[in-house]
């Protein structure tokens, strides 16, 4: 039996890879979010380079969804420092079947991940500048202490 659990787990994982749809891409820069294509490329940047995942969660309707990517996402410090330290995915909660797994209840939500897609802690709202900066700094402060252990 603890075979089959085992294969249902990589089901529900392969299942939830496959159906991540509705994320975006934006051409980086300076002052520019490197945003990735989809949660497999995420993923494999995130491992590549030894880095924790942020995952942008949205939808196209949310006004709070705008704001964040309007006055805090956009910020160039900000910016540089999160395509510095992170695999960036911003993903539609409304098109993506990737916000069940992290239980997203409202958006916008972002989530940092392990490499390994484990949650390593959230935002939840349009957090300003220096609130989103300094929840990031504690997330990656956590994500390198495992490192060290």
């Amino acid at each position: 039996m603890r075979g089959m659990g085992n294969i249902v787990v990589v089901v529900a994982l392969c299942a939830l890879l496959i159906g991540v749809v509705g994320c975006t891409t934006t051409a980086g820069g300076e002052g520019r979010i490197e945003w990735l294509s989809s949660w497999g490329d995420a993923l494999d940047k995130a491992q590549a380079e030894n880095k924790p995942i942020m995952v942008n969660f949205y939808t196209d309707v949310c006004p709070a969804c705008k704001k964040l990517d309007e006055t805090t996402l956009s910020d160039k410090d900000l910016s540089n420092f999160l395509n510095e330290n992170f695999a960036c995915l911003k993903s539609n909660a409304g098109k993506s079947s990737l916000h069940q797994f992290y239980t997203i209840r409202a958006v916008p939500t972002t989530v940092f991940t392990k490499p390994d897609g484990s949650e390593i802690g959230r935002i939840v709202g349009a957090a300003a500048v220096a609130d989103f900066y300094q929840n990031s700094l504690v997330v990656l402060d956590i994500w390198e202490n495992e490192l060290q252990n």
